[in-house]
């Protein structure tokens, strides 16, 4: 048997994602539709970020199952839990973050991956989305740094992994 050395080329994080937030409220069913990602009332925050300002973390919890007589435990897997926070610069009236995302409010988040963020938001893009209530936030503060803010989100439900969304 012959086998191709295959090394598919890797996309930069760098200018290649967009965040986009709309408040709950505005995005009237489940899943979103690609027309709440377009619509007014949902806004661009990815460039009110730092370069650490978005953490989407997942785990699954494990199970056991012990066998009579038998010297190995099996195991499986149960529970997955996705975590996730922000963290945005604040203190200029041009803010977008800060005035949006407000304390035990909820949002609709729509992740986009490796795609330029010039890029238009088309059809069939492929989305994260999450339904999030929003924590509370917290300040940080760093000498010779800028002004920022962490804010934990809570999923209210399923979090959706590379969706294409219904155009209407």
């Amino acid at each position: 048997m012959t086998r191709d050395l295959i090394l598919p080329p890797s996309v930069d994080v760098d200018s290649n994602f967009a965040l986009l937030a709309a408040p709950k409220s505005t995005v009237l069913s489940w899943p979103p539709k690609f027309s709440d990602v377009i619509a007014d009332t949902t806004v661009d925050i990815t460039y009110s970020l730092t370069t650490d300002g978005w953490t989407h973390g997942k785990s699954q919890d494990t199970t056991t199952d012990p066998r009579f007589s038998l010297r190995e435990v099996l195991g499986g897997f149960s529970a997955v839990t996705h975590t996730a926070s922000l963290t945005y610069v604040y203190g200029s009236d041009e803010d977008i973050a800060d005035p949006l995302l407000q304390e035990d409010e909820e949002y609709i988040l729509f992740g986009r991956y490796a795609t330029p963020w010039e890029q238009e938001l088309a059809a069939t893009d492929k989305f994260d989305v999450f339904d999030v209530v929003a924590g509370t936030k917290v300040r940080n503060t760093a000498a010779g740094g800028k002004f920022t803010k962490t804010q934990a989100l809570a999923p209210r439900r399923r979090v959706l992994e590379d969706q294409v969304l219904a155009a209407a």
